[in-house]
């Protein structure tokens, strides 16, 4: 029996060098167990960044740019200002598609403008542009990418591409190409007046008629 002991004391302690000639050590094993998930994780953890980025636009999605500061103060979408005469009449409407104002401006970016007027007695004027600015303090509107202008009475057809309109004194001028067409006749130059009461278009520089 002592043999016995002995030949499994033997085996246990061959067995025991054994694990330690492949690990070199005890502590070294763990040592290497750990460095080994360390390496997994440092993989994994690169794997996932770079995956990430991949996923992640190149540029933020809300970045402001320089410059661009500008806060809407007041915004309205479809609407329309209408002024009376002493009698009640309608004297002036004005009908938008969107107006937009910026903080701190004074003056109100529109869209979709059409502005009618009356001259002597009736809205004879029906005036329309792509889109505009409307100066509060001076009453002006300043229109632009391509005005139309519609006189009732002579059914004359006015076409340009800027007009300045004081509403107040029911005054416009132009300064940009223009086309003036009425009743058998067309009529070109480089700017324009008109007088939304005495309901008449002067048009002016480098003048050119053709009749029909």
């Amino acid at each position: 029996m002592d043999s016995a002991r002995s030949r499994r004391q033997g085996g246990g302690a061959r067995f025991e060098r054994f694990l330690i000639n492949v690990a070199g050590s005890p502590d070294r094993a763990i040592e290497r167990i750990s460095l080994r998930w360390l390496t997994i994780i440092v993989v994994g953890c690169a794997l996932s960044v770079s995956f990430w980025r991949t996923l992640s636009p190149s540029t933020p999605v809300f970045e402001i740019k320089d410059g661009d500061r500008s806060v809407v103060e007041s915004y309205v979408t479809g609407g329309t200002r209408t002024q009376f005469s002493h009698t009640g009449a309608a004297s002036e409407i004005m009908q938008i598609g969107s107006a937009e104002r910026q903080l701190g401006s004074q003056v109100t970016a529109l869209k979709s403008i059409r502005y009618q007027t009356q001259g002597d007695d009736d809205l004879r004027w029906n005036i329309k542009a792509e889109a505009g600015v409307l100066y509060e303090r001076t009453n002006e509107l300043a229109l632009q990418d391509g005005v139309t202008v519609y006189e009732a009475t002579n059914q004359a057809t006015l076409n340009t591409e800027t007009m300045l309109l004081n509403m107040d004194q029911k005054r416009a001028e132009g300064h940009d190409t223009v086309l003036l067409t009425g009743r058998g006749s067309k009529t070109t130059g480089a700017g324009f007046e008109l007088d939304l009461v005495a309901n008449t278009a002067t048009v002016k520089g480098n003048v050119k008629t053709q009749y029909e």
